[in-house]
C-alpha cells in the first residue's frame, strides 16, 4: 500500500461565523495529479492554502511527509514552502518586474543563490512553460495566458516536489486552457512533480487528473478516478458535470 506523502486530518476553519472546513481527511500521494472540484465557496481554495500553511487551521493536522507542519512556527515554515509550490489564480505577478525577476523573485527572498544560479535556474524554468524569449518583458506586455505561464515558472523555480495550482484555467480560452494542462502533465512525467489541481473546467479533468475530489459544503463529498466520475449515476456529480450545479 502507497505512503501518502500529504495526509490531511480533521481539518476545520472558519472566519466569523461561517464554517469552510468541516473536517477534512484526505491522502494525496507522491507523483499523482489530484483534482480538487466543487461549486464557488465550497472550501476548495481555503483548503489549498493551508498546506504551504499560509492558513493554519482551528483544529486538525496536516502532514507533510513525517512532519505535522500545524505544529510548526512560522519561521520554520521554510522548508515546507521549498516543498510546496503554489499557482495562485490571478497568478500575482509584479507589474513593475520583468518576466525574468518575477521568476527569480523566490530565489531572491527565500535563498541564498549566487547570482549565476539564479539565472540558470530561472532560465530553465522559463524554457519549461515555453517562455525562453520573453523574459525582459514586463506582465503588461503579454497574454493572460502568458501570464499564468509565468506565474507557473515562479512556482517550479524552487524545484518543489508539490505545485498546488488555483484555478489555472480561469480567464483562458480553450487553446490556452490545454497548453497549461500539457504543461501541468509535463511536470508530473518528467519532473515527478505531484499536482493539486482546483479548477471549474470539467473538460480538464479527464485530460490530467489520476484522482478526484469533489468537495461539498466544505467537506469531501466524493473521491474517485476520472473514469468513475464520468459513470456515476450520482445525481449531484452529474449536474456538476453537465454544467447544471447549483452554489453551495
Amino acid at each position: 500500500m502507497k505512503t501518502p506523502y500529504i495526509r490531511i486530518k480533521n481539518l476545520h476553519q472558519s472566519f466569523g461565523d461561517r464554517e469552510v472546513l468541516r473536517g477534512i481527511d484526505l491522502d494525496i500521494y507522491r507523483g499523482e495529479t489530484l483534482v480538487i472540484l466543487g461549486a464557488s465557496g465550497c472550501g476548495k481554495s481555503i483548503l489549498a492554502k493551508h498546506l504551504p500553511g499560509l492558513l493554519r487551521p482551528l483544529e486538525g493536522e496536516i502532514w507533510v511527509g513525517d512532519v505535522d507542519i500545524t505544529k510548526l512556527r512560522e519561521r520554520e515554515m521554510g522548508p515546507i514552502r521549498h516543498q510546496i509550490g503554489m499557482m495562485f489564480q490571478g497568478g500575482a505577478l509584479f507589474d513593475s518586474f520583468t518576466v525574468f525577476e518575477n521568476v527569480a523573485f523566490p530565489l531572491r527572498e527565500e535563498s541564498d543563490c549566487k547570482e549565476d544560479e539564479i539565472h540558470r535556474r530561472v532560465s530553465e524554468a522559463l524554457e519549461i512553460v515555453k517562455l525562453g524569449a520573453h523574459a525582459d518583458q514586463f506582465p503588461s506586455d503579454i497574454s493572460g495566458g502568458m501570464r499564468k505561464r509565468v506565474a507557473l515558472a515562479r512556482a517550479v523555480v524552487d524545484v518543489p516536489a508539490c505545485i498546488i495550482y488555483d484555478e489555472p484555467h480561469a480567464g483562458l480560452d480553450p487553446m490556452t486552457a490545454d497548453t497549461i494542462d500539457r504543461l501541468i502533465k509535463t511536470l508530473q512525467s518528467d519532473h515527478g512533480i505531484t499536482n493539486i489541481v482546483i479548477t471549474h473546467e470539467i473538460r480538464s479533468v479527464f485530460r490530467i487528473a489520476d484522482r478526484v475530489v469533489f468537495m461539498k459544503l466544505g467537506k469531501i463529498y466524493w473521491v474517485g478516478s476520472p473514469m468513475e466520475l464520468q459513470a456515476t449515476k450520482d445525481p449531484f456529480l452529474r449536474d456538476f458535470i453537465e454544467g447544471n450545479a447549483q452554489e453551495d
